[in-house]
């Protein structure tokens, strides 16, 4: 006799974040290379964190990969001197199966980071990041 027992696996919901959620940043984007032979000037970005997902202006753009929402967490949280820093990652795919994934962090009404745009594990493009919050 073969007992099945059955468990349905429910997808996990992360909490909804109420740190980033519904904040717009104004970044500035410079892309990072290794040998500088066409300095690109740094572009102006804006990142929305909205419902756990994270969505930039520029990057999602056809013409700038059309990289398309994608889902954003808080990975920590840290005290210094009295300043909480929450950092955070994100992940953008399109259609050509590139990854732009965000590595940054916030403190205050500041954003840092560094933003990656790779395929098959590979990095293709380096950006650094600094910026604030958007003011309406």
């Amino acid at each position: 006799m073969v007992v099945m027992s059955t468990t349905m696996a429910l997808a996990q919901r992360r909490p909804k974040d109420t740190v980033l959620d519904k904040t717009v940043f104004v970044v500035s984007m410079e892309l990072q290379e290794e040998k500088k032979r066409l300095q690109e000037e740094p572009f102006e970005e804006e990142l929305s964190f909205r419902s756990n997902k994270l969505t930039s202006k520029v990057m999602r753009m056809t013409d700038q990969g059309g990289f398309q929402m994608g889902e954003y967490a808080i990975s920590k949280r840290e005290v210094i001197m009295d300043e909480v820093i929450y950092h955070f990652e994100a992940i953008n795919k399109n259609s050509k199966e590139f990854s732009l994934k965000w590595e940054g962090k916030v403190f205050g009404n500041q954003i840092e980071g560094k933003a990656f745009v790779s395929k098959n594990g590979k990095v293709k493009e380096e950006y650094v990041f600094t910026g604030s919050l958007k003011t309406k």
